[in-house]
């Protein structure tokens, strides 16, 4: 469970609209891990506040469910400055995630400033966080500092007087390395023990070096397309199923063999003044390849929006500047392509990219360039002329749930504390092979000692190990009364009556089912949580 704040502080408005000084109460919005220290911090930092005329608000008093999800939204989302508290158990919340994201929006906004709080804690952030705050300046507190000292700093961070006194983090989130030699060869074979520490619970993009990661199908599928001339490679896979970890380690794999290759995430990557036209979204991409690749030419010294329009500007770009034939082949990598689906100019941004796969059948030039597109919805519903959909062609790779097999094989990577195949199959009954979910319910068992039977007895508890991830579901349920309807519909049996609300609760990772007629929730632990609280 979480201990959420917001705290009222009259005065100056936030620091990113602190030009001048008005009379408006601003609202700061404290999200943290309801684990020791962060507990004791926060309600520490509460008191601080109190202490000086602050009125504070926590959410221990509000029930858990529709009620409280609504609360915390709405807080949230009146805020003008955000503290996280960050610590190796809060970066692990689905819940601290969702708040981060949420408050990283309003922050592209001008509607919100972000105040990362590090407890103890320097290591690197797991790949969506440090999008969303490696380039903000955080404060450091570790056990033995001075509360007090970090309350002030914070205080007068949150009312104008200073910004906070760390300096913003160096790394590239974007950028993972290829893992080390030693450590490959150290933590590859063998299962590690119970203790060890090395089993860690990982959220979000797996780090390459993790002895975690499930090597299925696709990733061998995906390496040998790259081995190929110019390939284009598809892959579409729910949230948490590992579609962003395998386009990580494509991303590593071509620049270890020595292509030249470019990440790029629409959805943390872009804001939303990218995505206004088709001219922004092309132009940010092209600038962004040409940032990533150094090249000579840049966008601005071809591109003709009056003579060739946007989307031949984009391609003589990419002919001139990165497809020269003197250099090694480029991947480009984009991934969650879905928030482009709903936009105006899709049909003609998703034509661009399928002009740039047939470009291969007339100028040898494009067999340099390598294109992946990551996404969870099903793009039929959005782009129209199937003979300009990129989707359709190429290598189509599709990520599910883990088998048996592979749960057994992460099992053993555990140092196997679920006994035997009965077992194993005990917790597929219970989160099926869903990825995320099974790594969660490993890690409880191997750390925490449980047996299967008490993991089931608290699976399905807001103070369960799954709590975070099954509200920060709930909180996104919340914003839409039809996706309530339809998830409660579902958990009756009653399959989905809407294509658009299925494929966005598939895309979730919420539901899953051939098409929307066979509709249903993801697995038995869903089932349970959402048919109690829907």
């Amino acid at each position: 469970m979480h201990i959420r704040g917001w705290i009222e502080i009259p005065g100056e408005a936030d620091p990113l609209r602190r030009a001048t000084v008005n009379a408006t109460v601003s609202q700061v919005f404290l999200s943290y891990r309801h684990v020791p220290p962060d507990e004791q911090l926060a309600e520490g930092l509460c008191a601080f506040l109190q202490e000086r005329g602050l009125r504070v608000f926590l959410d221990k008093q509000i029930e858990i469910g529709l009620e409280w999800a609504a609360e915390i939204d709405r807080q949230l989302r009146a805020s003008d400055s955000f503290v996280v508290l960050l610590s190796k158990d809060s970066i692990l919340s689905d819940m601290v995630r969702q708040e981060i994201e949420t408050a990283h929006e309003r922050r592209k906004e001008g509607k919100l400033a972000i105040f990362p709080v590090r407890l103890g804690f320097q290591g690197k952030l797991p790949y969506d966080l440090g999008g969303y705050l490696n380039h903000l300046q955080y404060a450091l507190w570790n056990p033995g500092d001075s509360e007090e000292k970090l309350f002030a700093r914070l205080h007068t961070a949150i009312t104008g007087g200073a910004s906070l006194p760390g300096a913003p983090s160096s790394e590239d989130a974007a950028v993972l390395s290829m893992t080390d030699p030693a450590v490959a060869a150290e933590t590859k074979g063998a299962p590690l023990p119970a203790a060890d520490p090395r089993i860690v619970m990982e959220t979000g993009t797996i780090r390459l070096d993790s002895p975690f990661y499930v090597r299925r199908r696709e990733d061998g599928t995906a390496e040998s397309c790259l081995a190929q001339p110019g390939s284009t490679i598809v892959v579409k896979g729910p949230r948490q199923s590992g579609k962003s970890s395998l386009l990580a380690r494509v991303h590593a794999l071509s620049k270890r063999d020595g292509r030249r290759s470019v990440y790029v995430d629409l959805q943390r990557d872009f804001d939303d003044s990218h995505l206004l036209s088709l001219h922004t979204v092309l132009q940010t991409l092209a600038r962004r390849i040409a940032r990533t690749l150094k090249t000579a030419v840049q966008p601005a010294d071809v591109w003709d929006s009056d003579l060739l329009g946007e989307k031949a500007s984009f391609a003589e770009f990419l002919a001139r500047a990165v497809l020269d034939g003197s250099s090694s082949p480029v991947v480009l990598i984009l991934d969650e392509v879905d928030r482009l689906f709903d936009r105006s100019y899709r049909g003609d941004f998703f034509a661009a990219v399928r002009g740039w796969h047939n470009n291969r059948a007339t100028d040898q030039a494009w067999d340099n360039l390598h294109l992946v597109l990551g996404h969870a919805t099903d793009p039929a519903l959005w782009i129209e002329d199937l003979n300009e959909s990129p989707f359709n062609v190429g290598d189509r790779l599709r990520l599910g749930d883990f088998t048996r097999d592979q749960v057994a094989d992460l099992n053993a990577r555990h140092g196997n504390p679920l006994q035997g195949s009965e077992e194993v199959a005990g917790l597929m009954e219970l989160v099926g092979g869903h990825p995320y979910l099974v790594r969660q319910a490993l890690y409880v068992l191997a750390t925490e000692r449980w047996s299967l039977a008490r993991l089931r007895e608290e699976a399905g508890k807001d103070t369960g190990p799954f709590g975070d991830h099954l509200r920060r579901h709930l909180w996104a349920l919340l914003q839409s009364d039809r996706l309530r309807a339809v998830v409660g519909r579902i958990a009756r049996g009653q399959g989905c009556d809407d294509e658009g609300l299925f494929q966005r609760l598939f895309a979730s990772g919420l539901v899953a089912g051939e098409d929307r007629s066979t509709a249903r929730l993801r697995c038995a632990l869903y089932q349970q949580y959402f048919s109690r609280h829907l």
